[in-house]
């Protein structure tokens, strides 16, 4: 799914948009998806959808890492879309628009942002616990990620998987998804006990930088007030 490829693009970006803090970029999606959501009309989320586009230019953003991210939300919005064709074209359009534009939203932010500056501000708002609820599983999630290609990559050498045989791949892929789940039970407690061993107490120090105002924060910052001042004279016009 070329998640570790997005998470590199996020920590090693030097854009204007990966050099602003926390807040305005969450700021500016949360607008986003607001007018994405709010908006009623084709054109305008063409628009907005545009808008997206260039942002992710901007911030330097490889189109193929991301670009199958949008399949599922375009594939589902489909399902959807097909009930409102009924009632007319456009309105079938523009469930299929909402669902892509806001995934495109959501993965501008990701592809900014890296994950452990996210923590960084949710850990002000939410439980410690919560949070480190949150780093453990992120930084585990890659590691099986990786098993699990490893192990699929495997099933196929020795056989394990046969186009035209529906029931021996199922039951392949249950005896690959248990074997998975059964290793993460036993990485979480190892993980666990080596965080006790290096002092782990409840709680892990998160360092927060995103509380100082800059230039690329004042940049994000007009934008999401531009946003919202387009979506409100769009409504005044119609």
């Amino acid at each position: 799914m070329h998640l570790a490829e997005i998470d590199r693009m996020a920590s090693n970006g030097t854009s204007l948009f990966h050099r602003a803090g926390v807040p305005s970029k969450l700021l500016m999606v949360l607008c986003l998806l607001w007018a994405i959501m709010a908006s009623g009309d084709v054109l305008t989320l063409g628009a907005l959808i545009a808008v997206l586009l260039v942002l992710h230019l901007v911030a330097r953003v490889q189109f193929k890492e991301i670009a199958h991210l949008l399949f599922y939300p375009f594939f589902f919005s489909l399902l959807f879309a097909l009930l409102k064709f009924q009632e007319s074209w456009a309105s079938g359009f523009l469930v299929i628009l909402k669902g892509t534009g806001a995934a495109l939203a959501t993965l501008f932010l990701l592809a900014t942002t890296p994950w452990v500056e996210v923590f960084a501000f949710l850990s002000a708002y939410l439980p410690g616990t919560l949070v480190d609820i949150f780093l453990f599983t992120y930084r585990s999630f890659f590691i099986l990620l990786d098993q699990v290609s490893s192990l699929l990559r495997s099933m196929r050498v020795r056989g394990g998987y046969h186009p035209f045989n529906v029931v021996m791949n199922l039951k392949n892929m249950a005896s690959t998804v248990g074997l998975v789940l059964l290793h993460s039970f036993e990485m979480s407690q190892r993980m666990y006990r080596i965080y006790l061993l290096r002092g782990y107490d409840g709680g892990i120090p998160v360092a927060r930088r995103w509380w100082k105002l800059g230039y690329p924060d004042v940049v994000v910052i007009v934008l999401s007030v531009l946003i919202v001042m387009g979506m409100v004279i769009a409504w005044r016009l119609l």
